[in-house]
């Protein structure tokens, strides 16, 4: 009561000394009449007690009267004290006072740990939770602050005394009622399992996070499985991921721990189907799928479907006759012996493969990278390149193969897998480049470092496009020492074979297509002797063509490609004022529904002859010629269409004109010995 009144004298005495110091107030206190009038009443809303009239001390004639005030035991009105603060601070005293924020560090720490001392001195615990055989005393508070099940039990109901939980464990509700108090817990391995449950349970969801980064700071080859486990059965999806991705990474030397013999069939079926598996190469996958299974004689009815599983396809034809044929159970089993044939055959029948691909035909832990194929290189101007490149993750580029001969403006194309190079320029002669086109056609297969001559071109042609849909290849115009060409020959792989098509309406070359809606989309090009802006379509399914909405600028020796059901016109060149050649710097973008054309970002810089393909959803224009600078081109320039904007990436070795682009899954880093067929220096024993 004493400090309260304190409180309000002071308040009042700056209340006075506020209004002494405004103009035309005078201070209360030498107010002969303010004892009288200036009495501190309750407020409306309060009703005061009665009191008596204080009796009047006695004053000795001569003194002065003390001057005092008198304060009335109310309520201290905070919202008056800061409007009175407010008028202290804003006066002129030749001083300023401010409010300031101050903090106790220690303040959250200290009240955890008197309100855990609570609990264990059972003072002030409203709450009782009830296992089978033990029962615990907490405060509604601190549970319901940090379990949700808690928070929703006491909402519906405040003066609950009691809890009744017979499905969680005494083990796992100390370590959650410790963490709750203390914020701080000792997890291991062999407990650890309780506490997610019961923190599941009570859906705690900061202590369900701390434990997931326990258990994937914990991951070996040894526990690997028993994490995989927990994670599976309470849901910790982060955890589940990275438990999934230290496998795959590790299978190798996880199959060679005791816990993995104790994998049920499902679980290594799980882990045999999956893409992302590392491994050397698929020997090593079926050594190891025949280890776990002749571990216990009673797996034997699991063979068949265990091993179809593993991707005989991409096990090089020796390997297959040296490594798995041996196996007794691929000869004697005869569901394991007809997976042994399949693979056999679609080594046989290399023209079929197009049609025989499957799960087991494709490569795992595969890495999708940008591949360049061919060109003039700048350092060597009159000489062409045979190399096949490949830029890595890290951004550098590395050889993957050589083509069987030299190459120049020829098309690249990928189809079921497979990298097609067809037709280009077999000599540099820039006075008479159709007069060297080829009509070769020619297959890479990068799961075996393997080249295949295919039938070869119904016309010799460069300057061409080349598109790919349904399973067929579609080479379209160009020209050669004939001239420019209108028609279309289509290739079958199944039978190696090639077929006349319907023909143009206009001969064309220099020009690029692209597959959109179903159809090929031919745009641009050299036409009547003159760049065009001409768009014209082709339908596979009816044979015939349609004239569409031309392009806005006439380009020739330029690039096209779809991404998410639009078609992107890139770079090129065309006829400047003067009759000379000039880049195109604006970019186009045609829509299918209403087939009309609209400008994008235009490409930085301007580049004919280049290579284009699309990688992580981004379109990459490489290499090429720039008709501003009169030089040949490094730079990798890649737009994104979902943002609308380019970057510059990682420039190529040397500067290359008529290069060729793609995209292709190659093995990965670590299965590179599957290429070259080395299995046995990778061998499992059994």
């Amino acid at each position: 009561m004493f400090h309260l009144e304190s409180l309000r004298v002071s308040q009042c005495l700056l209340m006075c000394r506020a209004q002494s110091l405004c103009p035309g107030h005078s201070p209360h206190w030498t107010n002969p009449s303010y004892h009288q009038d200036h009495h501190l009443t309750p407020t409306s809303t309060e009703m005061a007690p009665k009191k008596k009239n204080p009796k009047k001390n006695k004053v000795d004639k001569g003194e002065d009267p003390p001057a005092h005030v008198m304060v009335e035991d109310t309520l201290l009105d905070i919202d008056h004290l800061n409007h009175v603060n407010g008028l202290y601070e804003n006066v002129s005293n030749g001083f300023r006072c401010t409010a300031t924020e101050v903090r106790n560090p220690n303040h959250g720490g200290s009240l955890l740990e008197e309100m855990s001392q609570m609990q264990q001195k059972q003072f002030l615990c409203d709450l009782t939770i009830a296992t089978k055989t033990k029962s615990f005393d907490v405060h509604k508070l601190v549970m319901a602050s940090c379990s949700e099940y808690f928070h929703s039990l006491l909402k519906r109901d405040p003066n609950l005394p009691q809890v009744e939980l017979n499905d969680v464990s005494p083990l796992g509700l100390t370590t959650v009622i410790t963490y709750a108090y203390t914020g701080k817990l000792n997890l291991s391995l062999y407990t650890i399992g309780s506490t997610i449950s019961t923190a599941s349970r009570l859906q705690i969801h900061a202590l369900l996070n701390m434990c997931s980064d326990f258990l994937i700071q914990e991951i070996n080859v040894e526990n690997c499985m028993y994490i995989a486990n927990i994670s599976e059965t309470y849901n910790l999806n982060q955890t589940k991921d990275a438990t999934r991705k230290f496998i795959q990474e590790n299978f190798l030397e996880f199959s060679e721990t005791e816990q993995f013999m104790k994998l049920t069939f499902d679980q290594l079926k799980e882990l045999l189907i999956d893409d992302g598996l590392q491994i050397p190469n698929e020997v090593i996958a079926f050594q190891i799928a025949m280890k776990w299974l002749e571990f216990d004689p009673k797996r034997v009815t699991y063979a068949a479907n265990l091993l179809s599983n593993i991707r005989f396809g991409t096990i090089s034809a020796p390997d297959l006759v040296n490594h798995v044929q041996p196996v007794p159970r691929m000869m004697q089993d005869p569901e394991c012996h007809r997976l042994l044939v399949e693979a056999m055959n679609y080594h046989l029948l290399p023209y079929q493969q197009n049609t025989l691909q499957s799960r087991r035909t494709k490569i795992r832990g595969g890495q999708r990278v940008l591949v360049t194929v061919g060109g003039r290189p700048a350092l060597t101007e009159k000489a062409l390149s045979r190399e096949i490149s490949y830029r890595d993750p890290d951004g550098n580029w590395n050889k993957m193969a050589e083509m069987p001969a030299k190459s120049f403006n020829q098309c690249v194309i990928v189809m079921d897998g497979f990298l097609y190079v067809a037709g280009g320029e077999d000599q540099n002669d820039a006075r008479n480049q159709a007069k060297h086109a080829v009509n070769s056609l020619c297959r890479y297969d990068a799961r075996f470092n393997a080249w295949l001559h295919l039938a070869s071109m119904l016309h010799k042609r460069t300057h061409f496009s080349l598109s790919a849909y349904n399973g067929l290849l579609y080479a379209i115009g160009g020209r050669n020492a004939e001239g420019v060409l209108a028609s279309i020959d289509c290739y079958i792989p199944s039978t190696n074979s090639w077929q006349s098509k319907a023909s143009m309406e206009i001969p064309r070359c220099c020009h690029a297509s692209t597959v959109i809606d179903g159809k090929i989309l031919v745009t641009g090009g050299y036409v009547n002797n003159c760049y065009s802006r001409t768009v014209c379509s082709y339908e596979p399914s009816t044979d015939t063509w349609r004239d569409r909405a031309g392009l806005s600028t006439p380009r020739g020796w330029h690039c096209t490609a779809t991404w998410a059901d639009r078609a992107y016109v890139l770079g090129g060149s065309q006829l400047g004022p003067r009759g000379e050649r000039v880049d195109v710097i604006p970019v186009e973008c045609y829509n299918p529904d209403t087939g009309q054309w609209s400008y994008v970002a235009p490409v930085p810089t301007g580049v004919s002859t280049a290579g284009v393909t699309i990688l992580d959803g981004r379109i990459c224009l490489v290499g090429g010629w720039n008709e501003s600078g009169k030089k040949y081109q490094k730079c990798v320039q890649s737009y994104n269409p979902e943002m609308n904007e380019w970057a510059e990436e990682e420039d190529l070795p040397e500067a290359t004109v008529g290069v060729s682009c793609c995209t292709i899954t190659l093995p990965h880093h670590g299965s590179k010995g599957s290429r070259t067929s080395s299995a046995a220096s990778a061998a499992v024993s059994i």
